[in-house]
């Protein structure tokens, strides 16, 4: 094997572990991290000639989007090409889930689950990969059913939400 394979392996890991970034810090809305993940230049394509350029301007739009919302979003099959050693493109195919409050009165549940692809552009400087460039094409957007959720799921979901263990994985030395 190659140095430059190697490298190329290295590379690829960072890339997905970018990405694996992008997804959780969006639905913990770490919006400090989130906006790291990307260049100072970055350039957002939201479809529709919307386009959104900086980083933290394009952070600013998400979390807006997010705001107040429960959402989950997962990307897989990454299909990464290095143009050189400090550029790449790659192509995953995503899901994501966005649920807004409630309608106070109705319960009525307000929110969509998307699939489609994210087509990036990545950066590296200083060693570290950012994405430069991050365009998403959904295929499919469903609306969620209306109907309320009921009022407890094994325990409901704050039993579920134990931020005390997600801290001891994330940061075991308690730093």
């Amino acid at each position: 094997m190659s140095q430059n394979q190697l490298q190329q392996m290295i590379d690829y890991k960072a890339i997905c572990d970018l990405k694996a970034s992008f997804g959780r810090l969006a639905d913990v809305k770490d919006w400090e991290g989130y906006c790291n993940v990307f260049t100072n230049d970055c350039e957002f394509d939201f479809g529709g000639g919307v386009i959104v350029k900086g980083g933290q301007a394009g952070t600013d739009v998400i979390a807006d989007m997010l705001k107040g919302s429960v959402s989950i979003h997962r990307a897989y099959m990454p299909e990464i090409e290095f143009v050189s050693p400090t550029e790449a493109k790659g192509i995953w195919a995503v899901n994501d889930y966005i649920e807004w409050e409630p309608d106070p009165e109705t319960g009525s549940r307000a929110g969509q689950m998307g699939y489609g692809r994210e087509y990036e552009t990545y950066s590296k400087a200083d060693g570290i990969w950012k994405i430069a460039h991050w365009r998403l094409r959904y295929d499919r957007l469903d609306p969620l059913p209306h109907a309320p959720l009921p009022p407890t799921f094994l325990g409901g979901p704050e039993v579920m939400q134990d931020a005390d263990y997600v801290k001891s994985v994330v940061d075991p030395n308690g730093t």
